[in-house]
């Protein structure tokens, strides 16, 4: 699937109902790498399991050239949005893990206590 964020078109998968698990892929793969991980844990209903790809890699389109953590923060904080998601377990490796502390430290600093 995909959805408009941030003045892209973001491919993600996104599959089950309950407590939702964003999984952020490491460079230079795509969502893809998550695909053991997926199939484990669909047999679980109590998640809601989201993987995506992040600006200029997989499905996904570029519009920057330039992709920063910040870049990758806004993507992560409008798939959110967009599929009405408050709070998530984020598991990221690698880059997706620069990408996930990047989103909190824009949640920290915005919500600083």
């Amino acid at each position: 699937m995909k959805i408009p964020v941030n003045n892209t078109n973001l491919a993600y998968d996104d599959h089950g109902i309950g407590l939702p698990i964003i999984f952020l892929h490491a460079f230079p793969l795509n969502r893809s790498m998550w695909q053991s991980e997926l199939i484990t844990l669909l047999s679980d209903e109590r998640y809601r399991l989201v993987a995506l790809d992040w600006h200029g890699f997989g499905e996904s389109e570029i519009t920057n050239p330039i992709s920063t953590m910040e870049l990758f923060a806004d993507d992560l904080a409008g798939l959110m949005d967009s599929l009405g998601i408050q709070q998530a377990v984020l598991c990221g490796l690698s880059m997706g893990g620069y990408a996930a502390f990047a989103f909190l430290r824009n949640i920290f600093s915005e919500y600083p206590d």
